[in-house]
């Protein structure tokens, strides 16, 4: 019997539509040595089976257009995926490992890896430390700054400082990053949100706008003479595989929403060989540091008059896998080595010990501490 493989998509996410597209395009080029199971995460965050998930057009009007589509749930503790039958969940199939294609909240923060830990079935992506640090782009900043690589300058501000004393707050943006620079919300990706400022009336409506999506933002200096490149990486048999460095073509200061997913034509190409060799071994390094699992895409700004590179986002779960980046691997091919990979990690973490036999329980029963009043 082939071994089921689930793949995650959808979600409670801004970038729902686009993990949608990744899931999609993923599901053309599954090994046929596996049994694959889509799993679709609705807008009000319901799991769903349906026999049409890879057909792009039924997410338009999902619940009208999905065919014989089933709730599922998974059983905390085992491997085991529910499907509802007549307000019933009843046992459906087991899951070997999840191909995760979810983008931002919940599926690429580290909430559904913990799911899955609990349920012991394998992953492709980061596990939920890696996931939670890459997707908050304070904390990601401060490891990017411990381990001296460079970084935009930056501040953060929660919601609540801000709608305390906003014109303080602005003042010390000013002061300390300064003009100009660009507002992000702090656990956000594909662009959204993000506005860039030159005067104190441009960076109020950005915050505005970046607390509609985050209760955190962060707010960086904007690189001057900037040039954008992408690279991916991902762990396999011990080694790392490391893929081009793309440079990313643009029409305005912001690589946007429009740009990566709606433009007729890509205009990105490689970049220069000494550049993509710096940027791929800082790759390899970011990868490393935050112990990332599957294919990660590190995104870099480089100012080409000071020749300085930076670190600016490391994307956990990277729109279509990052496929495109792989140029000498195909699609199929990458998607075998992260389920082969996914196996190996959890059979490395099945052989630690998780239990510890102690006298604690016989101890404390029989002294009888009893908590003060």
């Amino acid at each position: 019997m082939k071994e089921k493989i689930a793949v995650l998509f959808g979600g409670v996410s801004v970038e729902h539509d686009i993990s949608i597209i990744t899931a999609v395009q993923t599901m053309k080029f599954l090994p046929n040595e596996y049994d694959f199971l889509p799993i679709y995460i609705d807008k009000e965050g319901k799991w769903w089976i349906a026999e049409n998930l890879s057909d792009v057009h039924i997410y338009q009007n999902f619940h009208k257009q999905a065919k014989k589509k089933k709730q599922v749930s998974f059983v905390l503790g085992t491997d085991v995926l529910l499907v509802k039958k007549s307000d019933k969940f009843v046992h459906f199939c087991k899951i070997s490992t999840v191909i995760n294609c979810c983008h931002g909240h919940i599926g690429e923060d580290g909430c559904v890896q913990g799911l899955f830990d609990c349920c012991d079935i394998a992953q492709t992506s980061c596990d939920v430390t890696s996931s939670a640090i890459c997707m908050d782009k304070v904390f990601m900043k401060n490891i990017l700054q411990a381990n001296e690589i460079s970084t935009p300058k930056y501040y953060h501000l929660r919601r609540c400082e801000y709608e305390k004393m906003k014109q303080e707050k602005i003042r010390e943006i000013e002061k300390k990053v300064g003009y100009p620079l660009i507002v992000k919300p702090a656990n956000l990706g594909s662009s959204i949100g993000i506005s860039i400022c030159e005067n104190s009336q441009n960076l109020s409506q950005a915050l505005e706008l970046a607390f509609e999506f985050d209760e955190k933002v962060i707010v960086e200096v904007l690189v001057q003479n900037l040039k954008e490149f992408n690279c991916a990486c991902f762990s396999y048999r011990g080694s790392l595989v490391t893929s081009t460095v793309n440079e990313v073509k643009n029409k305005t200061n912001i690589f946007t929403f429009e740009d990566k997913y709606l433009a007729s034509k890509s205009e990105n190409k490689d970049a220069e060989r000494n550049l993509a060799r710096k940027i791929k071994t800082l790759t390899e390094k970011v990868y490393k540091i935050f112990d990332c699992k599957g294919v990660v895409r590190v995104d870099f700004l480089y100012d080409e008059e000071a020749k300085e590179i930076y670190v600016n986002e490391i994307n956990s779960i990277p729109g279509s896998l990052s496929c495109y980046l792989f140029k000498d691997l195909p699609f199929k091919e990458l998607l075998r080595a992260l389920i082969e990979e996914s196996f190996s990690v959890r059979d490395e973490r099945r052989r630690l010990l998780k239990t510890f036999e102690s006298d604690a329980l016989k101890i404390f029963e029989e002294v009888k501490v009893e908590p003060k009043k």
